[in-house]
């Protein structure tokens, strides 16, 4: 018997899984709570599947129609589950299918509630004006709108609390579905007992595709889920003339087929770039055998040849020397490669009974006892060569040895190496920032162009780490609002993008956060940019994150000069200033105040148009003034005593009392004063 087993209830990802883990491989259909997989085609539910907690499958239940229109099958299926006292999430693939579902499906259970159950929707009118923030979006004002009604959509263009918000009143009962799209299916345990797949084809590289078998069952899997039902219900939206036919094959491929083979992580060559690099840079790994023999016990090296593998590792290695991240030094003499990960493990596992009788005989041998003897293979480190060699020349050769691809070649990380690991930065970005920081310093010593505030938002959005903006139709007009700006900014970016569909990406996005400093409202951004509070709020805090890495990229490269550190300086303070607006959304003259607790932008602002700009001008408000604060509508006293009761604790950290001095302490007899 196997001393580790590998259990897991999707055969097909344990095959290359058990390998690896050395362990067997025990597939199993249990599941805590029982499931059943159907399909739907014209309100007519044929069940397919069921997986259960028992040892054997439990009869599929009967064939049923459902009671609905057939032009709104969703409306169905939701006005089904609440006659069960149930709850229903419903996949699509788009967030505009998400809004545009939800609203019809929220029209039709608002009828429904204002007949049968009148108290329950004014509890959702409380809980939709709830949601109201002090930023007004279209977004928001339509999510208000849909759970009013009793359903609710759920995307990542949503705020962080837009979606606990949601995600909280669908465990209270409250909503009765939630329309999703697939941000909703892995990681969140809601009480649903009923999920329905609208949609099984979404538009990727350009054309309609199926979906994954393994996202599809992941979004499946969130019905029925433990301590909230004992029963489950997976169903799958069939669609077409032909529906029966392509009920049976959904059902074949997501219900019975396979799912996708499981690939490492690793295969991603930005992933294996930061990998390589902090192994070396946490002190881990020196050796490049070492480096070689670590990655060869990845799960990535059941998947890829090994010379290919020792090929890709070779070159990221050679990049991050060429980069000065890494060191490489001269070989180790002394080096004995370790091979890691083959330690013998002692286990305490008894000796099962029928293998008892041959426990403690000299005459057998165990299998698996020894391990077979490992064929030794040479690596060609030189080109190949073709033809032969004159005798005359032999007296003249002379053999050259490489230390590139020694095994005992050491590698050591720089400052700037040790930086990009402990910032969790993508080498790759980071020799992008690098580049660009020479630049601006470069410009900064010359005086010959601008270094602004858009150039280092510009250069931290051409990074791969930064999320882009997607480029619309109505962008690629040369008429469009974001040619003019790509125009007017062309002498202020520090990076040239390859191409200029990326390189208008980058513009749009470096644009989206400017107008989040320059304190544009989230319905100017909205209307301008096309991009909702979750998106936004989700790339400001990536734009902070490279922001601060740039500081520290800035802080240890050492190609300049002392004579330089006066444009170092500036271009740091510049960095820092700028983080702090990306993360607050305000204008410079603000970032005193915003750091008050309870002063948001919007009250900063707010506050500087009667005169308050720094914690100090709030702590001295005079009482009339005050007076008028407290009357603005949404303040309030209890609001500005908060303001004030932080603002001098944040005035007393500002400024530190000079520490008390034992040498300060006049001698006895000592004169303290001239005569």
């Amino acid at each position: 018997m196997p001393d580790h087993c590998l259990i897991g209830h999707r055969r097909q990802p344990l095959r290359p899984w058990a390998p690896w883990f050395g362990c067997g491989a025990d597939p199993s259909n249990w599941r805590p709570v029982a499931l059943e997989y159907s399909t739907l085609y014209e309100l007519h539910l044929e069940p397919r599947k069921i997986q259960t907690n028992a040892n054997d499958d439990d009869e599929l239940r009967a064939p049923r129609k459902l009671e609905g229109p057939t032009s709104h099958p969703t409306w169905a299926v939701l006005n089904d589950v609440t006659d069960q006292h149930g709850q229903v999430l419903i996949f699509v693939a788009t967030r505009r299918s998400a809004v545009s579902e939800a609203k019809r499906l929220s029209e039709r259970f608002r009828r429904r509630l204002s007949k049968d159950d009148p108290d329950r929707l004014e509890r959702l009118t409380v809980l939709a004006s709830s949601l109201e923030g002090a930023d007004q979006t279209t977004l928001g004002e339509t999510l208000r709108t849909c759970v009013s009604g009793g359903v609710a959509f759920h995307h990542a263009g949503l705020t962080h609390a837009q979606r606990g918000a949601i995600e909280a009143a669908f465990k209270r009962g409250d909503l009765a579905g939630i329309v999703a799209t697939p941000t909703l299916a892995a990681g969140v345990n809601l009480p649903a007992r009923r999920v329905l797949v609208r949609d099984v084809k979404r538009f990727d590289d350009g054309a309609s595709r199926p979906m994954p078998v393994m996202e599809v069952r992941q979004m499946l899997g969130r019905a029925g889920r433990p301590r909230y039902d004992d029963f489950g219900e997976a169903w799958i939206l069939c669609k077409g003339t032909d529906g029966w036919e392509v009920a049976d094959r959904i059902a074949d491929h997501y219900f019975h087929g396979p799912v996708e083979d499981v690939t490492s992580k690793l295969a991603n060559e930005a992933a294996l770039r930061i990998h390589v690099l902090s192994a070396v840079a946490a002190g881990r790994l020196e050796h490049r055998g070492d480096i070689e023999s670590f990655f060869s016990k990845t799960f990535l090296a059941t998947q890829w040849p090994s010379g290919e593998l020792m090929e890709r590792l070779g070159t990221i290695l050679d990049w991050l020397v060429d980069e000065r991240f890494l060191r490489r030094l001269d070989p180790d003499p002394g080096y004995v490669p370790s091979v890691l990960g083959e330690e013998e493990e002692v286990w305490d596992d008894e000796v099962p009974v029928w293998a008892a009788p041959a426990h403690g005989r000299d005459d057998l041998l165990w299998e698996g006892a020894s391990a077979p003897p490992q064929s030794t293979t040479v690596r060609r480190e030189s080109p190949p060569s073709f033809g032969f060699t004159p005798a005359a020349s032999l007296g003249q050769a002379t053999v050259t040895v490489s230390h590139v691809r020694d095994p005992a070649t050491r590698y050591e990380a720089t400052p700037m190496g040790e930086a990009v690991t402990r910032l969790y930065l993508d080498p790759a970005s980071a020799s992008v920032l690098r580049t660009g920081l020479r630049r601006a310093v470069r410009r900064l010593v010359r005086d010959d162009a601008p270094v602004t505030v858009f150039s280092l938002l510009h250069l931290a959005a051409s990074t791969n780490d930064f999320a882009r903006l997607w480029l619309k139709s109505k962008d690629m007009d040369r008429d469009s609002d974001l040619w003019k700006k790509y125009a007017h900014v062309t002498d202020e970016v520090l990076i040239d993008e390859p191409f200029q569909e990326r390189d208008l990406s980058t513009v749009k996005s470096a644009w989206l956060l400017e107008s989040w400093i320059d304190e544009k409202t989230l319905r100017q951004i909205e209307s301008v940019h096309d991009v909702a509070p979750g998106d936004l709020h989700h790339r400001t805090d990536l734009m902070a994150w490279l922001l601060a890495a740039s500081e520290a990229v800035l802080a240890t490269d050492d190609v300049f000069h002392d004579d330089h550190a006066s444009a170092l300086h500036a271009l740091s303070s510049l960095l820092d200033e700028s983080r702090h607006r990306v993360r607050h959304g305000c204008r410079a003259d603000l970032l005193r105040l915003v750091k008050v607790r309870h002063v948001g932008r919007l009250r900063a602002r707010r506050l500087a148009e009667v005169g308050i700009r720094t914690p100090e001008d709030l702590l001295n408000m005079p009482p009339s003034l005050r007076a008028d604060v407290e009357a603005w509508r949404g303040w309030g006293p209890v609001l500005v005593q908060r303001m004030m009761d932080d603002a001098a604790r944040f005035a007393a950290r500002s400024e530190p009392k000079p520490r008390a001095r034992s040498d300060d302490e006049p001698l006895p007899g000592e004169r303290t004063s001239e005569r």
